[in-house]
């Protein structure tokens, strides 16, 4: 059937075949591999200093839990209509980290339902140099 003494051999000619066309598909698709579409993209510029900028509406709550808007006591019966009185400007609540929770969280209740939930809250340790 078989014979032993003869020697088994590989032919490769197949494989070096294919390795050549693949070689060539890929110098090939290298070199056009150009885009195709030129896009010119927009320089980002600076926004202009003397552009108009947002109103902001700054309502303090300071160590004491008082609320105070420019430089004045609040109180929180007044505070829905001083919520209402810039309904466009931006609601920033400066709040002490020592501010007591009850009068934070009384403030953010009004905030929520006169503006809709958009506010920004920031804190700020009381120093002498840096008035809230």
């Amino acid at each position: 059937m078989f014979d032993l003494d003869e020697e088994v051999s590989i032919d490769l000619t197949p494989l070096v075949d294919v390795i050549i066309v693949l070689l060539f598909f890929f110098i090939l698709t290298a070199s056009f591999s150009k885009p195709i579409l030129e896009i010119v993209l927009p320089k980002a510029e600076a926004p202009d200093p003397g552009a108009t900028r947002t109103r902001e509406l700054v309502i303090s709550i300071k160590q004491d839990g008082t609320i105070h808007h420019e430089g004045q006591q609040v109180s929180k019966e007044a505070l829905p209509a001083l919520l209402e009185t810039m309904p466009d400007a931006l609601l920033n609540l400066h709040v002490d980290e020592k501010a007591p929770f009850n009068a934070f969280v009384g403030v953010v209740d009004q905030a929520k339902t006169k503006r809709g939930g958009r506010f920004v809250i920031s804190t700020q340790a009381t120093s002498a140099s840096t008035p809230l």
